[in-house]
């Protein structure tokens, strides 16, 4: 499994709750794709405001979600960071 494999699957662990995003972002060795997947950093340090609002908390979700997909496609790597965990991203989702 590749690393574009690898963190879609642990990104997946994080929405189910099994895993602490802060943690693996400081524990991967998957520099190369986490360059691309900056953004991350908002939602591991969103929780708070997740907890407060549903609304807010849906979206990152679907974020994710949308991140986790595209990690699967063959996407350019540098489509991975127009997924900002700050409102909705306008990208083109493979099919």
């Amino acid at each position: 499994m590749d690393a574009r494999q690898q963190l879609a699957a642990a990104l997946e662990e994080v929405l189910a709750g099994k895993r602490d995003l802060a943690k693996l972002l400081d524990g991967l060795p998957f520099s190369d794709v986490l360059d691309n997947c900056m953004h991350l950093w908002h939602f591991a340090s969103d929780g708070d405001i997740r907890e407060k609002d549903v609304t807010y908390r849906n979206m990152q979700e679907d974020e994710m979600r949308k991140l986790i997909k595209l990690l699967r496609s063959d996407v350019p790597i540098n489509t991975l960071r127009q997924v900002h965990f700050l409102g909705p991203s306008e990208i083109q989702m493979p099919p």
